[in-house]
């Protein structure tokens, strides 16, 4: 489908940043154009009449509907969907893969990182429907096969490790997938919503409630270092969330003094992502669409706490660096956090179409970049970053230099800043905060 108004190369575009919102710097990478050349294709559009939105905090190109509908899904090969809701599961069954045909283990091992029917199909020469039969087949004989929805992808779940010598690239251009379909779909789904505008005010007197939450890594089994003792797992982590949110609210009230906003601030690392380095499916308890659904409503309790105590809450967002989606070609902002953040937005903006949770804003960050905001109507600037461009306090004596170079860095991006937070390090001083003197 195309549209006479617009050039070849506008229509590329345009085409493009349906499935791929990207800034101008991103969108010149993909057509080895200057970025100003891929600036003129967006004006280009916007002259033929189309809509295409620019705003912070990521100032991503987002097409309008009428691009949405004219280079959107309609032009594109549907996934086949399998049906496994009829399978007839042996409880007793116990997957073992020496009784697995070629084929049937090839498949299999495909499905532990995901894959589509027509995908699998193409590998292996058959028609879609021979595809969902093995499927079946598979599902019957127990083993764990569902099909994933929101990434259109079929896929296994269970501790079985049938392809730890697969290809680094392949297990990463199917997380980049994943993370395209999931990312732009929860853009489109943010567009579609009219959310309240929140404006943050400070008053004389009042204060600022800051709640650093970081590195949850869900989906990571961390055993002790003398004995075999799982001392973390993605199961314990909406009590611990609760436990903090809990907490945090019981050392406001016993502070004692008049708020105006509280401001969480999530630090990165909440997942750990899956399939991006050899050997990782031993060291996960979750996959990567598990790890945002265990996360998603623990955090969301953790807002309406917020907001039935505080008459603002600002909740300011930083990607950490195990989301990062790793594939070749990827974005750079392809960042598994960032799924997660936009999930809960979403979810909160349409509780805000119903009068809840009105009071909450969100601040969203880049990957790759510190996350600036403002606190006490901009008479403090803040910075949240995720800290793994930096040295842990407990490798280095010389703190107030590890410091002073994090300053020098912001102030050359111009985000100059009064306190900074920060996570990443593992350790006792590892999650921590400064304030310039």
């Amino acid at each position: 489908m195309t549209d006479n108004s617009l050039t070849d190369k506008q229509e590329a575009a345009a085409s493009y940043l349906v499935d791929n919102p990207a800034d101008k710097t991103e969108l010149a990478n993909e057509f080895d154009v200057s970025p100003n050349t891929a600036k003129g294709y967006i004006e280009g559009i916007r002259a033929a009449g189309y809509t295409v939105e620019c705003e912070p905090p990521d100032y991503e190109y987002v097409p309008g509907e009428e691009l949405q509908e004219l280079f959107g899904a309609a032009d594109k090969p549907e996934t086949t969907a399998p049906d496994l809701s009829d399978v007839d599961v042996d409880p007793d069954a116990e997957p073992d893969a020496s009784d697995l045909t070629d084929r049937e283990r090839y498949i299999a091992g495909e499905l532990e990182t995901g894959a589509t029917v027509d995908a699998l199909a193409e590998d292996l020469g058959e028609r879609p429907t021979v595809i969902t039969q093995h499927l079946r087949d598979l599902r019957a004989s127990g083993w764990q096969v569902y099909f994933d929805e929101s990434a259109e992808h079929v896929a296994i779940e269970g501790d079985h490790t049938l392809r730890s010598s697969e290809h680094k690239g392949t297990r990463t251009r199917k997380a980049n997938k994943w993370w395209e379909t999931r990312h732009n779909a929860l853009v489109r789904e943010y567009k579609a919503l009219d959310p309240p505008t929140t404006n943050l005010s400070a008053e004389d007197g009042h204060e600022s409630w800051i709640t650093h939450l970081t590195d949850l890594h869900a989906g990571d089994v961390v055993r002790g270092y003398d004995s075999d003792e799982i001392i973390h797992e993605t199961s314990k982590l909406p009590s611990l969330i609760d436990h903090i949110t809990e907490r945090s609210l019981a050392l406001a009230d016993k502070h004692n003094s008049e708020y105006d906003t509280a401001v969480p601030l999530w630090g990165g690392d909440f997942v750990t992502n899956s399939g991006i380095y050899e050997g990782q499916f031993e060291d996960l308890d979750a996959w990567l669409d598990e790890q945002i659904d265990i996360l998603h409503d623990p955090l969301l309790r953790q807002l309406k706490a917020f907001s039935e105590e505080f008459p603002q809450v600002l909740v300011v967002c930083q990607p950490g660096n195990h989301g990062d989606i790793r594939a070749s070609g990827s974005s750079k902002q392809a960042n598994a956090d960032l799924i997660l953040y936009k999930s809960i937005r979403n979810t909160v903006a349409a509780l805000q179409e119903h009068g809840e949770l009105e009071n909450v804003s969100f601040k969203i960050g880049r990957a790759g970049s510190p996350t600036p905001f403002e606190l006490r109507d901009g008479e403090i600037h803040g910075q949240l970053r995720h800290g793994q461009d930096r040295s842990p306090q407990a490798d280095t004596s010389a703190r107030k230099k590890e410091w002073l170079s994090t300053i020098l860095d912001s102030m050359n991006f111009g985000s100059s800043f009064d306190i900074c937070w920060m996570g990443h390090h593992h350790a006792p001083a590892g999650c921590r905060g400064m304030a310039r003197q």
